[in-house]
C-alpha cells in the first residue's frame, strides 16, 4: 500500500468513526478527531501538490 493510499484509508476510517462511532467520545475526544482529520487531509493536499509539482518539473522539457 502506497502512501498516499493508507493516507486516503485514514482518513476515510476517521470519517466513518466520526460518523458512526463505535463508543462514546468525549467533546475534546470529538474536537481531537476533527483537528487530526483536518490535518490528514492538509497532507493530503501537500502531497498531491508536491507530486504535481515533482511530475511537472520532470516532464516538462526547456531549451536552456
Amino acid at each position: 500500500m502506497t502512501f498516499k493510499e493508507t493516507l486516503l484509508a485514514t482518513i476515510e476510517d476517521n470519517r466513518l468513526e466520526m460518523l458512526i462511532p463505535s463508543r462514546e467520545y468525549s467533546e475534546e475526544e470529538r474536537v481531537y478527531m476533527r483537528g487530526y482529520n483536518d490535518a490528514l487531509e492538509d497532507m493530503l493536499d501537500d502531497y498531491n501538490d508536491e507530486l504535481h509539482t515533482i511530475n511537472h518539473d520532470k516532464y516538462t522539457y526547456s531549451l536552456n
